[in-house]
């Protein structure tokens, strides 16, 4: 880890400084300012970038080049200037908060488990992949670990051990390190190398809470947010929560419950209303012509359920070559065919390239979606060689 004089290894909490501009030239995505020392931390372990001013000059992005800090600026800055450097303290400090809360979490996970932090993004959300799987229950015991580490307020240290010293500290990282290593540690939480910026004490962490988790590859993602950014995102999520409550007159600890008794309540409704309607489309096959190759029925919002109880029925009370159902729904029409007799693979393909639309299936059966109308889906399937009465394709 090279020395650029950067105030935030001598001090995190530095956010105002003086400075010189040693050179400043345009860039691609603005002015690339260098100064003698900075406060400002670059993007990198993760970790992005510091936002700020320098004088009444916006700071929008900060990178290393080689042995440089570049500050990207919207104006540009005179060399051999002195300027006054603000950073944008809630930005950094979040990070801050949510950096030291992923290593206390993932330092509990390799301590508990024994797996390695192998991805680390620091978005909206704090990103981590582990290298092992993680049930719930294994994820909410890291999370309660993490979260008891915080509530005791210990130190975060920042260590530069020097080579032989380094050879007897076990501590995580992801690459070989040469050079000056700076090492994070946290008793008996977490000793990992990093260059990122971290609060002095974990109590400043607030806390940590693990909104979800995946499989990844051969182990687990799971996402985590700390300090202001949890709060704001617990608040969030209990404002909807009381939301849900008042709608369904539920205590607030209970809405699960009741949302659960309002799917099943609806669930069942929607059964008679299925069963109800499948009895009209059968009432209405009387009208529908028999004997033909081809019966054809549209309707109005019917589900793949229903349309396939429809579309058999159609083609056994019809005396059909093949049965096609159409359901007009979000400006499209879906579409559910079946035939014993045709190979429906080419009527599906000949509806996609000619009807702006998607979908297939099996020779005996195809269901999809088609952006026509009516009557150019019904020119369409009449004048097709699997329902062509020329072909000799006559009912049985």
């Amino acid at each position: 880890m090279p020395d650029w004089n950067a105030l935030f290894y001598e001090d995190a909490y530095i956010n105002e400084f003086d400075s010189e501009v040693v050179s400043c030239t345009e860039g691609k995505n603005g002015y690339e300012t260098v100064l003698k020392r900075t406060a400002f931390y670059p993007e990198g372990g993760g970790q992005p970038a510091d936002h700020g001013f320098l004088n009444d000059t916006e700071v929008t992005d900060v990178q290393y080049r080689g042995e440089q800090i570049v500050h990207i600026t919207n104006q540009p800055l005179c060399p051999g200037e002195t300027v006054h450097g603000k950073i944008d303290w809630d930005r950094r400090f979040d990070f801050m908060q949510n950096h030291s809360g992923e290593h206390i979490f993932s330092g509990i996970v390799h301590r508990m488990f024994g797996y390695e932090n192998v991805g680390f993004h620091m978005g909206g959300i704090i990103q981590i992949d582990f290298d092992g799987p993680l049930n719930a229950q294994q994820i909410r015991q890291v999370e309660l670990e993490a979260n008891r580490i915080i509530q005791k307020d210990i130190p975060v240290e920042e260590l530069y051990p020097s080579a032989r010293e380094l050879a007897d500290i076990d501590y995580r990282s992801k690459k070989e390190l040469e050079g000056k290593v700076r090492i994070v540690r946290i008793e008996n939480a977490d000793v990992c190398a990093c260059c990122g910026t971290h609060v002095r004490k974990t109590g400043e962490i607030g806390m940590v809470k693990v909104l979800r988790h995946q499989k990844h590859k051969k182990g687990v993602r799971i996402e985590i947010v700390s300090g202001m950014r949890a709060f704001r995102i617990i608040a969030k999520i209990m404002d909807e929560n009381h939301a849900v409550s008042e709608a369904l007159s539920a205590p607030l600890d209970d809405t699960f419950a009741a949302v659960e008794r309002l799917l099943k309540d609806n669930g069942e409704k929607q059964q008679i209303i299925q069963e109800k309607t499948l009895t009209h489309l059968l009432y209405k096959i009387r009208e529908l012509p028999h004997d033909v190759p081809l019966v054809c029925a549209f309707e109005e919002a019917l589900d793949r359920t229903a349309m396939r109880k429809y579309g058999n029925a159609l083609l056994e009370e019809c005396n059909a070559l093949a049965a096609a159902v159409f359901s007009f729904e979000n400006e499209r029409w879906n579409y559910f065919i079946i035939s014993h007799a045709a190979d429906l693979r080419p009527v599906a393909a000949q509806l996609s390239s000619q009807c702006n639309g998607r979908g297939g299936g099996s020779a005996e059966m195809v269901q999809g979606s088609v952006s026509a109308s009516k009557e150019e889906i019904e020119r369409l399937l009449k004048n097709m060689p699997a329902f062509s009465c020329e072909n000799g394709n006559e009912p049985g």
